[in-house]
C-alpha cells in the first residue's frame, strides 16, 4: 500500500489526511503542536499561530464549506477562531481519522530518495528522533508563521512588533493612550487598526505602500459575497462558461467580474483615495482584495489616519515618504509572512522569493511524489482549494489519475502566489476536467 506523510494538522493537513485516507492510502500526519487546527488555535503551543482574539473568517459559511462537510447553518456568517477550531475538531471525528494524527511530533527533515520516495526524520514528544520511509510527502505546514518584516532604515525607540504577536489592544503591549502606526492594508492591517483605535489609542495611523481594492464584509446587512455567483469550487457554472475552453472562459469571467466590482465599489474606492490611501490596481483581480467592514468609517471619522510608506525611523519619530514626520509609541507590522519549508531541501523547494512553481498549484513539477497544499490565491476560501488539491494528490497516488507528459507538466507549472487571484468555481471546474483527462490517461495506459 502507498504510504504518505502529511506534515501539519492545520486546515490543509486535516483535509489532506481525510482525503488520502478515503482513497485507501496509508497516511501518517505529523503535527508539532499538541493541538490540531494550526493558525486557528489562538496561542497555539507550537508558537506559530497568528490568531488574535477577534479573528474571524473573511469568507462566509457557504464559501468555507468542504465538499462533504458544511458549517452549521445557525452559525454566524463569519465564524470566529473558536468556532473554526470546533468545526475542524468535529470534521476529524466525523470521518474518523484522529488516530492518523501524531501530535507533538516535529518533522525535522524530509530527504528525497532516488528514484522516488522520502526518508522522513520525526522528533517525538519525548525528544527521540526516528526515521521513516514514505512513498510521497504532502507539505501542509502553512505560510502564516515566518513573519516578513519591512526593512526600514534608522532606529525606532518605541515598541516595534509584527502582527503575529498581536492578540488584542493590550497584548503583548499596552496600546491604550499610545500613538500607534500599523503598516499594511491587508485584512489584518485594516482590522487591527480599527480595533486598536476602538481600544483607546491616542492616535492610529495606517501606512500603505501600494493600493488594494477594499471590500466590506457586509452590504445592506447581508454578506457581500451572498450576491456574488460562483464563489465555491462546487458552485454551478453557467452553460456559456462551461462550453468555453479554460483560457477564454477565465478571461471572459474576469472581464465581467471586474466590471461588476468597479460598478459596485467604485464610489467607495474613490472615498478611500480622498482619505489618502494609494489608488488600487486597475483590475480588482490583480491583487487579492482586502475585506474589512469598519475601515472606511474609521478613516472618515478620523479614528484612523491614512499615511504613506515609512521612509526611515528617527528615534521616537517616523519619517514618511512625503517628507512629513510623526511621533509614535508603537509600530505594528501587518506585513505578511515568508513562505518557508525548513524540513525540505532548499535546492528542491526554493522559497527565497516567497513563491513556488507547481503543477496544478499543488505538485512539484520534477518530483511527482511531493505536494504543497494550503497555499493559493483564490478570491474565495482557502480550505475548499486545499481539498481540490488533496483530491488531485489522492487520485495520482492511488493510480486513478495519470500525469501528462513531462513537457506538458513543465509548460503548465506556474507560481502559486505571484499570479492573479482566481475564481474558485472556475478553478474547481478546471480541476475536475483535468482529473477526468488524467483518469482517461490512466485507463489507456492500463489497457496498453
Amino acid at each position: 500500500m502507498t504510504r504518505v506523510c502529511v506534515v501539519g494538522a492545520g486546515p490543509a493537513g486535516l483535509v489532506a489526511t481525510k482525503t488520502l485516507c478515503a482513497a485507501g492510502l496509508e497516511v501518517d500526519c505529523f503535527e508539532l503542536s499538541p493541538e490540531i487546527g494550526g493558525h486557528w488555535v489562538i496561542d497555539n503551543p507550537n508558537g506559530r499561530s497568528a490568531a488574535y482574539r477577534s479573528l474571524e473568517t473573511n469568507t462566509t459559511l457557504a464559501m468555507s464549506r468542504l465538499s462533504d462537510f458544511a458549517m452549521p447553518a445557525d452559525w454566524p456568517d463569519f465564524p470566529g477562531h473558536a468556532l473554526v477550531r470546533e468545526w475542524f475538531e468535529s470534521y476529524v471525528d466525523a470521518f474518523g481519522f484522529r488516530e492518523r494524527i501524531a501530535r507533538r511530533s516535529e518533522v525535522v527533515s524530509a530527504r528525497p530518495q532516488s528514484p522516488s520516495g522520502w526518508l522522513v526524520s520525526v522528533r517525538g514528544a519525548d525528544g527521540a528522533q526516528a526515521e521513516r520511509r514514505y512513498d510521497a510527502l504532502i507539505a501542509c505546514s502553512g505560510n502564516y508563521w515566518h513573519p516578513r518584516r519591512p526593512a526600514i532604515p534608522g532606529t525606532f525607540e518605541g515598541e516595534l512588533l509584527h502582527a503575529q504577536r498581536y492578540r488584542d489592544p493590550s497584548t503583548p503591549v499596552e496600546m491604550r493612550g499610545q500613538r500607534v502606526i500599523v503598516i499594511g492594508i491587508g485584512n489584518t492591517g485594516c482590522e487591527l487598526a480599527c480595533e486598536i483605535a476602538a481600544g483607546g489609542a491616542e492616535a492610529v495611523f495606517l501606512s500603505a505602500r501600494s493600493g488594494v481594492w477594499i471590500m466590506p464584509k457586509r452590504m445592506n446587512g447581508r454578506p457581500t459575497a451572498a450576491s456574488a455567483p460562483m464563489m465555491h469550487p462546487c458552485d454551478p457554472i453557467p452553460a456559456p462558461f462551461r462550453a468555453l475552453p479554460r483560457a477564454p472562459r477565465e478571461w471572459l469571467f474576469g472581464k465581467i467580474a471586474a466590471r461588476m466590482l468597479r460598478r459596485m465599489l467604485g464610489e467607495r474606492m474613490a472615498r478611500f483615495a480622498a482619505l489618502g490611501l494609494p489608488p488600487p490596481p486597475a483590475s480588482p483581480q490583480e491583487k487579492r482584495a482586502t475585506i474589512c467592514d469598519p475601515i472606511l468609517d474609521c478613516l472618515e471619522r478620523g479614528a484612523v489616519v491614512a499615511r504613506p510608506a515609512i521612509e526611515r525611523f528617527e528615534g521616537k519619530e517616523v519619517v514618511w515618504t512625503d517628507g512629513t514626520r510623526e511621533r509614535a509609541d508603537v509600530v505594528l507590522c501587518a506585513t505578511g509572512y515568508h513562505l518557508r519549508y525548513p524540513y525540505l531541501p532548499a535546492d528542491l523547494v526554493d522559497t527565497r522569493d516567497d513563491d513556488l512553481t507547481l503543477f496544478l498549484g499543488a505538485m512539484h513539477p520534477r518530483r511527482h511524489d511531493l505536494f504543497i497544499l494550503g497555499v493559493s490565491r483564490p478570491t474565495g476560501g482557502f480550505w475548499p482549494i486545499a481539498e481540490i488539491h488533496a483530491q488531485f494528490a489522492a487520485a495520482l497516488l492511488s493510480g486513478r489519475y495519470a500525469l501528462p507528459r513531462q513537457a506538458e507538466i513543465d509548460r503548465r507549472a506556474g507560481p502559486i502566489l505571484r499570479r492573479r487571484a482566481f475564481n474558485p468555481a472556475l478553478y474547481g471546474l478546471a480541476m475536475r476536467e483535468e482529473l477526468a483527462r488524467g483518469a482517461r490517461r490512466a485507463g489507456s495506459r492500463r489497457d496498453e
